[in-house]
């Protein structure tokens, strides 16, 4: 009888201490069930904040310029906005260092580079690295040779910025005269724009008596007007396809004391106080560089995003003249 009682003792004593034992791993596991759903949780938070994708992108002009900066700005400003970073590096106005920047670009891995060649012909070799890599380009102002081998332009209408400025010199000198351009060849903006100057004067008593590579400078401009000047003392005006060509000319007509216009592009805060002053500088055909330096940062978030987008955007010029230049002065670019 006794050992019938220590039996069951023992058996009931085991029995609630295997429910004790049972209790006790249900309390644990479900502590470390909740620790691994806080992991879980803090690991899906990791994720998603590094899943958020942030941009590198390049950015090369083909040399330094106000004009080049005032792109520049508006770019940058939409980049940093989106928590992103660009790389800007001029080309020295020099093609073979320009192509040392983009495989600098390349080697840095950047996701995307705004692109304004310094030879459009020299542009061949950069673009054809880029496709290599998979980096997509925006094409800027002055456009590459090769359109096949950019996802877009975006610049302005340079041939009707020539227009402009060829009606205006039609409508001060309705009898005609020479004239001289100071171009830049090896710059697809520059070559628009004196096709469209020399188009718009056509068949109205205009002749050319010189047309001379100028290369965008004013110090170029400037030694080639004063050559011309000599050569051609019946010269009535000067067109330079941009405002630094321009204000050579103006520098070297003011130098001789001789009264010959002058006419531009880009609508530089130079060449329109030298508009302003109703002297000798006629007009400006403006660029609305903000409107190209934003487009352009916004085009290349849709082509990363994989969104529909323009392969060619193009900004309208516009004319500045003694009529209306004083709705331009109150900022230094449009």
């Amino acid at each position: 009888m006794k050992r019938r009682v220590l039996v069951a003792v023992l058996s009931f004593t085991l029995a609630v201490g295997m429910l004790a034992g049972c209790s006790s791993d249900t309390g644990e596991s479900s502590a470390t069930s909740e620790a691994a759903e806080d992991e879980t949780a803090e690991s899906a938070s990791e994720e998603t904040d590094s899943s958020e994708q942030h941009y590198t992108f390049g950015f090369t002009e083909w040399g330094s310029a106000s004009f080049f900066d005032a792109v520049y700005e508006p770019l940058e400003e939409v980049i940093l906005a989106n928590g992103d970073t660009v790389i800007h590096s001029e080309g020295q106005a020099d093609s073979t260092y320009q192509m040392s920047v983009i495989e600098d670009f390349i080697a840095q891995d950047v996701d995307l580079v705004f692109y304004n060649p310094v030879d459009a012909d020299a542009s061949q070799t950069a673009l054809e690295a880029l496709q290599e890599a998979g980096i997509p380009v925006v094409n800027f102002d002055s456009q590459v040779s090769d359109l096949s081998l950019i996802a877009t332009f975006v610049g302005t209408d340079n041939y009707m910025a020539g227009q402009l400025a060829g009606e205006q010199l039609v409508a001060d000198f309705p009898d005609g005269g020479e004239i001289a351009v100071l171009d830049y060849p090896a710059n697809t903006a520059a070559v628009d724009r004196a096709d469209g100057f020399l188009d718009a004067i056509e068949d109205h008593g205009f002749t050319v008596v010189a047309q001379l590579d100028g290369q965008g400078s004013t110090e170029t401009a400037l030694s080639q007007a004063e050559d011309i000047l000599q050569a051609h003392p019946d010269l009535i005006a000067f067109f330079g396809i941009n405002d630094d060509s321009a204000l050579g000319a103006y520098a070297a007509v003011t130098a001789a004391g001789e009264d010959v216009a002058i006419y531009g592009v880009n609508g530089s805060p130079e060449g329109k106080k030298k508009v302003a002053e109703g002297g000798i500088f006629k007009a400006t055909a403006a660029q609305s560089v903000y409107n190209m330096g934003r487009e352009s940062a916004e085009v290349a978030y849709k082509i990363l995003a994989g969104e529909d987008y323009e392969t060619n955007i193009s900004i309208t010029p516009i004319l500045i003249n003694a009529d209306n230049v004083d709705e331009y002065l109150d900022s230094d670019w449009q």
